[in-house]
């Protein structure tokens, strides 16, 4: 995948790199300055072989690219003189062996940032003038990384808090990625269980057998047959926006938005903006969702349902709050199909109710099916009062210690 560090998960969060909610979801950031630095454990919990981590982001308050290496110094990259430049200094950081505990550095603040693990291997990174760095492509066969096997988590340490999630938005793998951020209190992510990438496959190819969509295809595999990865449909996408009538996926939720629109002509959509910010009620009118507060929404297409960042969902950084919640809410009701058997948004359905309906987002579906939690689309984070949060993320005001594990 190409960097595209440029929006928040449930606030402006497109399809990959994520850092705290601020819309989609009602946390906030933690009170008061978070520390400067705080400890990085990087451990590999049960893998054979060797793995080996990197550490990739943004300075706090520069934005300029910076890496994280093996003596505990940050490496910034300079602007070479031709794109695709190798990054030319080594980045990797050892991990010990299966069960003799942690790396462990010191992590200064950054923000779209992400922990890569590769297995029996080193990954290739590149730079391009600017300087901006390339990061490995998963689903570009010329890429020198695509057929090895690797994976990220992502996070974001500022002054407010850290805020790190296990994103399956893009990709899901061999390599089980659990979190545990130790501050004020204990926050732990579990990683995917052993078998959850074989299933994933199964019940994509078998998604595939039962719609004629192409849910098959989003599987990877290497030169002798096994499957390195499964990607999501955005993914698959990606190459065909410019050319929307060869796009697969395409029309995925076009029938089901046509019922949508129709059901909201002759009644209304109520969205809880939730955190004490009220309600807002909708109705279609000629071929626009129009709320109060003059709000609009066109009839979204199913690339902008599968980005959540296209068309109506569109994330404009100039919007008032209440258009980002509404349009955090809405995008995950589309994804989840509840807008129609549910009329207020999003309270008042739970997760049993997602993915009910035959034209859903299956890559979705299918992920929460095999993994005990996090994100499978940009917006998961908007959850009912009261329900358990499905996104696998983990914050914390004051960390101390974060530890990403490799392996189940």
């Amino acid at each position: 995948m190409i960097s595209r560090r440029t929006f928040l998960t449930g606030a402006a969060a497109t399809a990959t790199a994520l850092t705290y909610p601020a819309w989609g979801s009602a946390l906030s950031p933690d009170a008061g300055a978070a520390p400067a630095t705080c400890e990085l454990a990087l451990e590999n919990s049960s893998l054979p072989g060797t793995v080996h981590a990197y550490v990739t982001g943004h300075e706090d308050g520069t934005g300029d690219w910076v890496l994280l290496r093996a003596d505990g110094s940050v490496h910034k990259p300079s602007s070479p003189s031709a794109p695709q430049t190798p990054l030319g200094v080594d980045c990797s950081i050892p991990l010990r062996a299966a069960g003799e505990g942690p790396v462990v550095l010191t992590l200064p603040r950054m923000f779209g940032a992400r922990v890569y693990f590769v297995r029996d291997n080193k990954l290739d990174f590149f730079v391009n003038p600017g300087p901006s760095l390339v990061e490995p492509a998963f689903a570009t066969p010329a890429d020198p990384n695509y057929g090895r096997i690797w994976s990220f988590c992502e996070f974001t340490f500022n002054s407010s808090q850290l805020y790190a999630n296990i994103s399956y938005v893009d990709l899901v793998t061999a390599l089980p990625i659990g979190l545990t951020l130790t501050g004020d209190a204990t926050h732990a992510v579990a990683p995917l269980p052993d078998g959850a990438l074989e299933q994933i496959t199964a019940d994509l190819i078998a998604q595939a057998g039962r719609d004629g969509q192409p849910w098959d295809k989003l599987v990877i595999r290497g030169g002798e047959g096994q499957v390195l990865r499964a990607i999501s449909p955005q993914t698959l996408m990606a190459p065909y926006f410019e050319r929307p009538a060869e796009m697969p996926f395409r029309d995925v939720f076009d029938a089901y938005v046509d019922r949508v629109w129709d059901k909201y002509r002759a009644e209304d959509l109520r969205v809880d903006l939730q955190g004490g910010r009220g309600v807002l009620a909708g109705r279609v009118n000629g071929d626009v969702l129009t709320f109060q507060g003059g709000h609009t929404f066109a009839r979204p297409s199913s690339r902008d349902i599968f980005t959540c960042n296209h068309g109506p969902f569109a994330n404009n950084p100039n919007d008032p709050d209440d258009k980002k919640a509404l349009l955090a809410r809405i995008s995950a009701a589309f994804n989840r199909t509840t807008l129609l058997t549910h009329p207020e948004q999003p309270n008042g359905a739970t997760a049993a109710d997602y993915y009910r309906d035959p034209s859903t987002n299956h890559w979705s579906r299918v992920v929460h099916a095999n993994s005990p939690i996090g994100y499978a689309f940009p917006y998961d984070d908007v959850r009912p009062d009261g329900q358990p949060d499905v996104s696998g993320a983990a914050h914390d005001g004051n960390p101390r210690r974060f530890t990403v594990s490799v392996g189940s």
